[in-house]
């Protein structure tokens, strides 16, 4: 079987066709890559930019005999430990946990460990946390 010129010729024609639309297709992949990082890369510098700083309150035992009664906790014990500050309570309702804890974080006071025990199965628990 003899190959004639035209042949060839569409056989290379079909091959670089075939490069072509590779090529174009990884070289708009890699574009879309790019554009994607970097609006990523100025939607974090106008976060850090914008950030508003939130005034950090110290968790005294006054703030959080406050903040625990306000949310239905009987006050235990308030020590201060060389990690931070030792809380404890009793009779948490387990559906006002997660209010509590976004109001110790609004403000400004970081929760390192947080224990919940229900010994009851009545849904009061006994909390026990590390605050910072």
């Amino acid at each position: 079987m003899r190959l004639r010129k035209r042949d060839v010729s569409l056989v290379l024609m079909i091959l670089s066709a075939l490069l072509i639309y590779v090529l174009f297709s990884k070289y708009y992949k890699l574009r879309d890559e790019y554009y994607r990082d970097y609006l990523r890369h100025k939607e974090i510098m106008f976060l850090l930019a914008n950030y508003g700083e939130r005034k950090r309150e110290e968790p005294t035992e006054s703030l959080i005999r406050e903040l625990f009664s306000s949310y239905g906790v009987d006050f235990r014990s308030f020590r201060r430990v060389e990690t931070g500050y030792e809380v404890e309570g009793r009779s948490l309702r387990g559906e006002r946990l997660p209010a509590l804890v976004y109001a110790l974080e609004d403000r400004g006071i970081r929760i390192v460990k947080l224990k919940t025990v229900d010994n009851t199965g009545e849904g009061l628990f006994d909390i026990y946390m590390l605050l910072r």
